[in-house]
């Protein structure tokens, strides 16, 4: 099984003051490597949000482009030390792979390089986003995931376990999706992930699992046939738990 992981720039803060928490990198760390270790190929899109968003242009005064290529370079930043945890914590080999050229640090993201890299058992981090302004990476994490082949997209979230009716820190009652169809998270406008990515993912029938990196094993348990956190398909009936 080859697998597309969804790694959110929040992830590898967790709520600590600075832009980084070391447990928190170690945490996604080891799930990357329990994945890795249960024979899935693995290939994992990075976030850069811990960092800077784009979105926040406004807020700055400055330009959304501008501000989109600071969150890029941000991506760039947190693969950079994804890259050295697991080289640190492990033997298996990764490869960082960027959409701008940075060939001091990685690779440019070839599709058939990446392909060959996995199918090489290398774990594949790709950064940069796909190189272009006004998405978030999570467009890139469908869009790589369909380019590579990959089986499904594993959207791994800080905080929450899955998709919610209602946002659950705000609402205690917020009822959890168990399944649900693109087509209702699109008419919903549920904020999981962005439309266009939701968009994409449909039009490919790309599978995606939504599941919470606080969840020790999730993303594994997933892969191994159990139910976990929401399944998103247009094949299933929407259901909860």
């Amino acid at each position: 099984m080859r697998v597309m992981v969804k790694i959110s720039g929040e992830a590898l803060a967790s709520g600590a003051a600075g832009v980084f928490s070391d447990s928190a990198i170690s945490s996604v760390v080891k799930e990357i490597l329990k994945l890795h270790e249960s024979g899935a190929e693995v290939a994992a899109v990075i976030g850069g949000g811990n960092i800077f968003r784009g979105s926040v242009s406004s807020d700055w005064n400055i330009e959304r482009v501008e501000a989109d290529n600071v969150g890029m370079l941000g991506t760039i930043a947190n693969g950079i030390l994804l890259r050295a945890k697991i080289e640190a914590t492990s033997d298996i080999e990764v490869r960082l792979m960027s959409a701008l050229t940075i060939p001091q640090i990685g690779e440019p993201y070839i599709r058939r390089r990446a392909a060959r890299h996995l199918e090489k058992r290398r774990i594949v981090l790709l950064c940069g986003g796909i190189g272009e302004p006004y998405l978030t990476t999570d467009y890139p994490s469908v869009q790589r995931a369909i380019e590579l082949d990959c089986d499904c997209v594993l959207a791994m979230k800080n905080g929450i376990d899955g998709v919610y009716v209602t946002d659950p820190r705000k609402d205690p009652d917020a009822r959890l999706y168990k399944t649900l169809t693109f087509e209702k998270a699109i008419k919903d406008r549920l904020t999981f992930m962005d439309q266009a990515a939701l968009v994409l993912a449909q039009q490919h029938r790309m599978r995606v699992h939504v599941v919470g990196f606080d969840q020790p094993g999730a993303a594994g348990r997933v892969l191994a046939g159990e139910q976990v956190g929401t399944t998103i398909t247009d094949d299933a009936q929407v259901s909860f738990y």
